[in-house]
Order: structure tokens, then sequence, then C-alpha cells
């Protein structure tokens, strides 16, 4: 019997490639094999792979939190993925932002519809993240937001308005000429 299928119900084996090519390259014998499974740290040594700042640092020292009763009653109760800057501790706190920062909503759309879809979809985005910061209350996310919509509403105004005096020098040069 040949080796090749009749029919196509017949299954041919199948036969390995000789390997005559050498490979190209060296081979990094760091990646053969599985990687080693994770384990996260021990406890008990923590304070040896993380060690306490020293007694002469200047800095501010970080404030770690803990949830449950050890919390202090300053604050509500829940954790905080920041760190709140308490004005006892001897660093001043951030001056006042301006009191209202603009969305630019109504500008991106008109300019996605206008002049320039993708980069006025992009600005809409911005507009609702800088809404939504303002809403609660984090007025630096909204700033840079507002910030980024603004250059976006002004990029795709520009786009749009030089593809028109484009389009416009074109046809009136192919019409007079």
């Amino acid at each position: 019997m040949s080796p090749r299928a009749d029919t196509p119900g017949d299954i041919m084996p199948v036969q390995p490639k000789a390997t005559s090519e050498e490979p190209k390259g060296i081979e990094n014998t760091g990646f053969v094999g599985d990687p080693p499974p994770y384990s996260p740290p021990d406890p008990k040594i923590a304070h040896l792979l993380y060690p306490n700042y020293p007694a002469n640092f200047s800095g501010n020292m970080p404030v770690y939190y803990q949830s449950g009763a050890a919390m202090p009653s300053a604050y509500p109760p829940g954790t905080y993925p920041y760190i709140i800057n308490d004005s006892s501790r001897g660093a001043a706190p951030p001056p006042p932002p301006e009191a209202r920062t603009k969305d630019y909503m109504v500008e991106s759309v008109l300019v996605t519809f206008f002049c320039c879809f993708l980069t006025g979809i992009i600005a809409v985005v911005y507009s609702h993240e800088t809404r939504t910061a303002l809403s609660r209350g984090d007025v630096l996310q909204a700033q840079e937001s507002s910030r980024k919509a603004r250059s976006l509403v002004l990029f795709s105004l520009l786009f749009g308005v030089f593809i028109s005096v484009s389009w416009i020098i074109y046809v009136v040069v192919t019409i007079f000429l």
C-alpha cells in the first residue's frame, strides 16, 4: 500500500521532518522549562525584605492604614488607596485649585459631528471624565482631563478647518483650470 491517502476517509501518518538546520541564534537557558510557582513573601521575614527608614530620614514618612478597629477616629472607616495629608504632621496642604473647571462637552460633540470624528470622540471621553471627576470631588483630575479635552477640541477644530479649506481650494482649482 502506498503512503498516499486515496480516499477522503483515509488517514495518513504524520512523519516528523528531518531537522538538518542548525538553530538560529543562541538559546537562552534561563527560559527553558516552566517558571517556578509564585509564593508571596513570608510575613515573618517581611521586615528583612523591606527595612524601616533610617533615623535621619528627612522626608515625609508614609502613613499606613489598616482597616478595622485600629483606624484613627478622625477619618471615616475604610481603606484609603492614597496618603491622607494631615497638617498636624508638618506638611502644608496643597493650595486650593480654581473653583470652576470647564468640561468642554458641547464643544467636543460639535467637533465630533462637524470636524474630525476620531479626535472628537476622544475629546468626548475626556469631557465625560472631567464631569465624573468633578462629581466625586477630584478637582486635580478634573483639571487634567479638561486640559486634554480642550487640546483635542482645538486640534479637531483646526484639522476640520484645514480639510475644509483644502477641499474648497481643490474644487476651485479643478473647475477653473
